[in-house]
C-alpha cells in the first residue's frame, strides 16, 4: 500500500471514528460501576453501533488493512502488538485510543476510569471460536478500577479500545 493509500485509510478510520468518540463520551464511562450500567452501556453501544453493522464492520476491516500494511499494531512482540492511534484530546473527547492485535495473554493493568474495547476477529481467526476475555468478539466494557490480565482465546483479535484520559496503570512485575 502507497502512503496516499494509508493516509486515505487511517482518515477514513478516524472519520468513523468521529461519532463512536461522541457516543462514548456521553456514556460516562467512570460513572459505570454497577453491574447493571455495565451491561447497560454495552448494551447501548451495541444498539447505537451493531457489531453486525456496516460502520464497525467496516472499522473492523481498516483495522485488518493497518495491521496487514504495518501502520496499526506496528509496536511489541509477535504475540501482543500494539499501537497508539491517539492521545486524550478535545477531538477525542478526552478518550485515548489504543489498537491491540493479540493471541493469548498481555499484560496485567487496571482501568482507572474504565475501558471501553471493540473486539475483532484477525482474518486467520475463525469468528465463533475467538474470544476476548471469554467473550465473542464484540463491544466489552471494562469498569473503572478494573484489574485484569487481557487473554484472547481461539485464534488472534484485533482490539480497539478506547480510555477516559488514556488512564491505565501497567503492572509490568506481573
Amino acid at each position: 500500500m502507497s502512503e496516499p493509500q494509508a493516509d486515505a485509510a487511517r482518515e477514513e478510520l478516524d472519520a468513523l471514528l468521529t461519532p463512536i468518540l461522541a457516543a462514548v463520551a456521553e456514556l460516562d464511562l467512570a460513572q459505570r460501576t454497577e453491574e447493571a450500567a455495565i451491561q447497560e452501556l454495552e448494551h447501548e453501544m451495541e444498539r447505537r453501533f451493531p457489531y453486525a453493522g456496516e460502520t464497525v464492520q467496516r472499522l473492523g476491516e481498516l483495522i485488518q488493512l493497518g495491521v496487514d500494511q504495518g501502520w496499526l499494531c506496528n509496536r511489541g512482540e509477535p504475540d501482543s502488538r500494539f499501537s497508539r492511534l491517539a492521545k486524550p484530546s478535545e477531538s477525542t473527547h478526552q478518550l485515548s485510543i489504543d489498537c491491540v492485535s493479540m493471541i493469548g495473554h498481555a499484560v496485567d493493568h487496571t482501568h482507572t476510569k474504565g475501558e471501553l474495547t471493540v473486539g475483532f476477529a484477525a482474518r486467520e481467526a475463525d469468528d465463533a471460536a475467538v474470544r476476548f476475555e471469554d467473550r465473542p468478539p464484540g463491544w466489552v466494557f471494562l469498569p473503572p478500577m478494573s484489574r485484569h490480565r487481557p487473554h484472547v482465546t481461539g485464534g488472534r483479535m484485533h482490539l480497539m479500545y478506547f480510555l477516559p484520559e488514556g488512564a491505565v496503570q501497567w503492572h509490568m512485575d506481573s
